[in-house]
């Protein structure tokens, strides 16, 4: 991290936990499927999974840190899984959810506090903390995290350790976590397949879900008020100041032929050495989703939606278009070249 102005993370929610990785070291994000647990494996392992042919073990963060929670969880259908390349392994973390991705500046992020302690007993897990906004995120260790040889400290060890007794799903969402697990055991296993994965966000907007693909995106915000900016065309719907930069909210709605929703989130995306707030309505979710699932576009959409639009994909069984930004912001003429 050291000469970089500023870091992507990937921060996500276990429990009442906010914690964030850099996005750099996540090989993709999918759907909590069902697991097989297994003799002999480490009990923050809460089981294995087939993806596209390589078996990878699934970490459980509460019982990692030993929290007194872990005896009472269970895994919901909205869970998802963090794949990271450990020492070249897959390896999954169990997170209940995708918070956001922020791009943090390098002088905001500091060492966690000893809270009192010596540098022996003070966190393995957490050596880094960051502030965003009003929030202070947890930065994990990775490397730690998936090794052994490090344990949590012994006053975190509230309660003893877990038992894996609460790994139980309620009967209505069983027939869905093997569903998942079906289809990424069904996925050819082949040399390069981290190749075929695509990175998106998808976003609500206009009532209608879209995916972005994450090269584009610096990170998500919410929108507590911004500045109307007089003498200019309807879809620049103000300026909000984001940490002493000035960015410009564009909405892409009148664009696309949709109703224009609350102005109550954004995502920040770099083009073309420009930065843009494009308004959303909220942040679905954010996937790695293999590109041999794509769809070719309906020919009924017509030239000029192809343009803005890219392919079709599903998410939780909807249709999902992925959104050509820098088309729709060209050749929509959404750009405003005056200085505001």
């Amino acid at each position: 991290m050291e000469g970089q102005s500023s870091i992507s993370f990937l921060v996500f929610r276990v429990g009442r936990f906010v914690y964030a990785v850099p996005t750099i070291d996540v090989r993709e994000i999918i759907h909590l499927p069902e697991f097989r647990q297994v003799d002999e494996a480490p009990d923050y392992i809460a089981g294995l999974v087939s993806i596209r042919g390589t078996v990878v073990p699934l970490m459980d963060l509460d019982i990692r840190f030993a929290h007194p929670s872990a005896h009472h969880h269970q895994y919901m259908t909205t869970d998802k899984v963090v794949i990271f390349n450990c020492d070249g392994s897959p390896t999954g973390i169990i997170v209940n959810e995708i918070v956001d991705i922020y791009e943090i500046p390098a002088d905001s992020i500091v060492p966690a506090p000893a809270y009192g302690r010596d540098a022996v007993s003070a966190s393995v897990f957490i050596e880094t903390v960051a502030k965003i906004d009003e929030d202070i995120i947890m930065i994990l260790n990775q490397k730690k995290l998936f090794d052994p040889v490090y344990k949590p400290t012994e006053d975190s060890l509230i309660g003893g350790g877990a038992d894996q007794s609460f790994c139980q799903v309620a009967n209505v969402d069983k027939s869905i976590f093997h569903k998942r697990a079906l289809e990424l055991a069904s996925l050819a296993s082949r040399e390069g397949q981290e190749d075929d994965l695509m990175p998106l966000a998808i976003v609500e907007a206009g009532g209608e879900l879209f995916g972005i693909e994450l090269d584009v995106i610096r990170e998500f915000i919410n929108i507590n008020e911004y500045r109307q900016v007089p003498c200019c065309p309807a879809h620049i719907v103000g300026n909000i100041n984001l940490r002493g930069e000035i960015l410009t909210l564009v909405d892409i709605t009148g664009v696309l032929s949709l109703a224009r929703g609350n102005i109550k989130s954004a995502v920040v995306v770099a083009i073309d050495n420009f930065t843009v707030g494009i308004c959303i309505d909220s942040l679905s979710d954010i996937l790695y989703l293999p590109v041999s699932g794509f769809k070719e576009l309906p020919a009924a959409l017509g030239q000029a939606s192809e343009d803005f639009f890219e392919f079709t994909t599903l998410y939780d069984e909807r249709a999902v278009v992925v959104i050509n930004l820098q088309s729709i912001l060209y050749k929509g003429n959404l750009i405003v070249n005056e200085v505001l």
